[in-house]
């Protein structure tokens, strides 16, 4: 079975996250995990005073140096998700929702990466906080949330 698990960044340094994880990770399936930015992205645009906004879509991030630094933070995110996988002798291949056409850089939302990639993949998990409130479309039904 080929697995999606977007998860928030926002959880990716927590223990539980990893035990949950060994939950699904057997010979049978392949595991492919978005990592996602989370506060860490919004936190350094405030430091940096680099404007943002929420929209439909998410964070939208106009600027090109706003734009480089949530993907050296997404980068970081999943250099640690790696390393922890490697710690607790996880197979799987981690992504960051980034696309780079040329010297462009399109961020693109988590979840919305996770349903384009709905196709592709026999079960998704969207694992977040437990304080968020996630809602997908029932016609998604490969896709489960998981609140830690």
């Amino acid at each position: 079975m080929e697995i999606l698990v977007k998860v928030s960044g926002d959880v990716i340094k927590k223990e539980e996250f990893y035990n949950w994880l060994t939950c699904i990770a057997n010979p049978l399936n392949r595991i492919f995990i978005l990592c996602g930015g989370g506060s860490s992205i919004t936190n350094a645009l405030k430091e940096g005073g680099i404007p943002y906004e929420f929209g439909p879509q998410g964070r939208e991030i106009k600027s090109l140096e706003g734009k480089r630094l949530a993907l050296k933070i997404l980068q970081k995110q999943k250099f640690f998700v790696e390393r922890k996988l490697r710690e607790k002798h996880i197979i799987a291949t981690v992504l960051i929702p980034v696309i780079k056409i040329t010297n462009k850089i399109c961020h693109i939302n988590g979840d919305s990466y996770a349903i384009a990639l709905y196709p592709n993949f026999d079960k998704i998990y969207i694992i977040t906080l437990k304080e968020r409130t996630k809602f997908f479309p029932e016609n998604l039904n490969k896709i489960k949330v998981v609140y830690l």
